[in-house]
């Protein structure tokens, strides 16, 4: 209500003429004629005034520029007819604004009605409507054969619309013939495409609305529309932003928006998009579940439906769907022990151990007795997903809860202490251990202090064994830094609403005494309680492609979450820097453009989601006082795309199918400096199953390549992936990706599909894309907004 106030309050200080109607001509150049309500002929001047029912004709060599009573600006190309069908007669005046283009090219930058309600604001043709939300576009209408080549489909005798936003966004919706108003799209009535600067749709006959690149002769209205001199303020000119599906950013110098940036974001372009309603109860309703046994210990995910029990605990869990894994975890036969239950938070957690059971992880049949206890933790799973990687500060969690310490004989000893406390800021974990065990039989007593520093958090999980950052002293003083005898590791994961809770399970094998009797295989899993966390902490997800080529083939691309901070924009939202894994310096390094470029550049006004390449220089990445280099000055691109800001999950509908259109994309490019194009892309989402069916068609250095996924498990309401093959060895690929090429792939093409919902329903959808080594990023949104 602020702005709106401003805005009434500039325009009635400004010195306008005492408009007595609707508008006036501001400059007519060449051959223009109004046809008045009554039928009369007038030929308009500068100053010339305009009323509701003129028709404003321009001939093979006319231009004309009208200013309304609210400052809207109306600038007419040659041969095109043009008719104002309501207006107001004064700024503040009741009523709407309807302008209908009966054919030809209208370029509009929209005043004071649009800006206080922009409902009351539309444009129209024959075959389409335009529902103003922002202030800028190029509307061109023509029928049959004097359509521009460009854009003329098969049937020569149709009307076409060709919208093309140049700022703000636009509605733009078919007029299907015989529908009544408001009908849903679903039951015969229109469809609705919203586009973003730079991006253009086409309305053929009565049929929907789709996404195009953008012609060239609108991309040279936008340009120089009136081609008046350049001394003339009239010549008001705006270059077109060509952001989809080509992305050739093209502004110049002279309309270039300056922005004020908050965070690095430019908020004019960029919105947050407040998803906090989301944040009421994890709509997956998943389970963490850690198994430690035999000196080791893993994280599953299982619904809450799909866990079995025995006797009412835990003895296994179908894998959550969204994981990907196809494994069932099953515990057989056995006796329970240290079953016990906690509540952190107003969340229960249970844990326990099965003395001499047998475990699988395919089911029935699949399980081998282990010696010693099978132990499991089972809680609530962190929530938002992503929470652990975007929130600052530090927490301390202390001990709720455990099973006492078993080896392979189930000798039970005591956990005598634990803490875990997480650096936020620095994404990171440190934890300590102190485990004892009694002597029996020939085995002494022991005891072992495990220790970690500075273990990375992903999607609020957590591992870290004496490969890396963990070091494991036992009672004699031997210490895993020097000998190898003594190692072992740990996983788990913060749990809950807003992380209150952790759960985890340990594994320590000490095989340091010289007699193997001796040995001590130990295992163990333990509870923690710590403080709630604001679960609204803003975050931007994103994918990245791997442009130096440094992982497997049939990954390619890195996923990032990040602070909204760390993604860094310029004016025209191009991003120059961001945080991302890289594989040498770990996760969430910061990468920095350095001497490269943002050869290609859009984003989507309503999400604020971004995307592009960039190449012809040499990019950084760094991270704890290493810095490696991206060359990109060969050739090679490093492909980005993030979601806007946002505070809140994204939470899909529960049921139905939708469908996704291209909104934007980056040209495909490959390691050698070839550069394609995209010649089709799809994304169909089925939210009663939770899967995603895609596909992507591309053209690169006299190939085609196709790539296709179906039944894509949606992981936690956001995440989608395929990849070709088998790339974890022993486990199943059950939703693959189906790579083909013309005329010839050659042997092993590999592969991967890696993508992400945004907005609080999804309503967007961003796709990293790897065939063969070609890869590029494309933007979906979702059909009907």
């Amino acid at each position: 209500m602020q702005t709106k106030r401003w805005l009434l309050a500039m325009i009635a200080a400004a010195p306008l003429a005492a408009w007595a109607a609707s508008g006036e001509f501001t400059f007519v150049v060449g051959e223009v004629t109004v046809v008045k309500a009554g039928g009369q002929r007038i030929t308009p001047a500068k100053g010339t005034p305009v009323d509701v029912g003129d028709r404003v004709v321009t001939g093979a060599n006319g231009m004309a520029q009208l200013t309304m009573v609210d400052q809207a600006r109306l600038s007419l190309r040659p041969s095109t007819q043009f008719l104002i069908e309501q207006y107001p007669e004064t700024k503040e005046g009741a009523g709407s604004a309807v302008l209908n283009l009966l054919k030809g090219t209208l370029r509009t930058f929209t005043g004071l009605i649009s800006s206080v309600n922009r409902d009351r604001f539309v444009m129209k043709t024959r075959v389409a409507t335009v529902g103003i939300r922002g202030s800028g576009n190029i509307l061109y209408a023509c029928d049959g054969a004097e359509c521009d080549p460009s854009v003329r489909q098969g049937n020569a005798e149709e009307s076409l619309t060709v919208n093309h936003t140049i700022e703000g966004s636009h509605a733009v919706s078919n007029i299907v013939p015989g529908a009544a108003p408001g009908v849903p799209a679903q039951q015969g009535g229109a469809e609705t495409l919203i586009t973003g600067p730079g991006q253009t749709v086409l309305v053929a006959g009565g049929r929907p609305p789709r996404y195009i690149p953008t012609p060239s002769f609108i991309a040279d209205v936008a340009t120089n529309m009136t081609k008046a001199n350049a001394g003339d303020d009239s010549a008001a000119l705006a270059e077109a932003r060509v952001f989809s599906p080509g992305d050739v950013l093209a502004i110049l110098a002279l309309q270039q928006t300056t922005v004020s940036n908050a965070g690095n974001n430019p908020t004019i372009f960029l919105p947050t998009v407040d998803a906090t309603r989301n944040l009421v109860s994890d709509p997956s309703n998943l389970r963490d579940i850690v198994i430690a046994a035999g000196g080791a210990a893993f994280i599953g995910q299982a619904a809450g439906g799909d866990v079995t029990l025995a006797g009412g605990n835990f003895a296994g869990y179908r894998a959550y769907a969204g994981s990907g894994s196809g494994i069932t975890p099953v515990i057989r036969g056995g006796t329970l022990r240290d079953a016990t239950s906690v509540v952190v938070d107003g969340q229960a957690i249970s844990l326990g151990r099965w003395e001499n059971a047998s475990l699988g992880f395919f089911g029935a049949g699949s399980g081998t007795q282990v010696p010693g206890s099978i132990h499991w933790v089972m809680a609530p799973s962190g929530y938002p997903t992503y929470l652990a990687e975007v929130l600052t500060g530090t927490a301390s969690y202390t001990l709720a809860a455990s099973t006492s310490p078993t080896n392979q004989d189930n000798v039970a000893g005591t956990l005598a202490s634990a803490n875990l406390s997480v650096n936020f800021t620095n994404r990171t974990v440190n934890l300590g251990l102190n485990v004892t065990l009694p002597a029996q039989g020939s085995t002494p007593a022991g005891s072992w202090q495990l220790n970690a520093d500075s273990i990375p958090l992903a999607l609020n999980t957590f591992f870290g064994s004496t490969g890396d950052r963990v070091v494991i002293t036992n009672g004699s003083g031997q210490s895993s830094r020097t000998n190898s005898n003594l190692t072992g590791s740990f996983e788990g994961s913060l749990v809950g609403i807003g992380l209150s809770g952790a759960v985890l399970g340990y594994g320590i094998s000490d095989r340091t005494a010289s007699n193997a009797a001796q040995w001590q295989f130990i295992t163990g899993a333990a509870a923690f309680a710590g403080p709630r966390q604001d679960p609204a902490a803003p975050y931007r997800e994103g994918r990245v492609s791997d442009a130096n080529g440094l992982l497997a083939d049939f990954v390619r691309s890195y996923g990032t979450t990040d602070r909204p901070d760390e993604v860094a924009l310029d004016a025209q939202g191009q991003v120059t820097a961001f945080s991302a894994p890289y594989q040498r310096l770990g996760t969430h390094a910061t990468y920095s453009i350095g001497t490269a470029q943002v050869v290609q550049s859009g984003f989507d006004p309503e999400t604020g989601m971004v995307w592009g390449r960039w190449g012809n220089g040499v990019a950084q990445v760094a991270r704890a006082g290493s810095t490696d280099q991206v060359f990109l000055n060969n050739g090679a691109s490093l492909h980005y795309i993030f979601a806007g800001t946002q505070s809140g999950p994204v939470a899909l509908p529960l049921t139905g199918t939708a469908t996704y259109d291209v909104i934007g994309s980056t040209s495909p490019t490959d390691i050698n400096g070839h550069v394609g194009s995209l010649n089709s892309a799809t994304l169909a989402a089925n939210f009663t199953n939770r899967t995603v069916d895609a596909s992507v068609n591309i053209g690169i250095n006299g190939q085609t390549w196709t790539g296709s996924a179906a039944n894509m498990p949606i992981y936690r309401d956001q995440y989608f992936s395929a990849y070709s093959g088998t790339p974890i060895a022993g486990l199943p690929n059950p939703n693959p990706l189906t790579i083909g090429c013309t005329p010839n792939c050659g042997q092993g093409a590999a592969g991967s599909f890696d993508g992400f919902f945004t907005g609080r329903t999804g309503q967007r959808a961003g796709l990293m894309y790897n065939l063969g080594g070609n890869q590029g990023a494309v933007a979906f949104g979702r059909r009907g907004g």
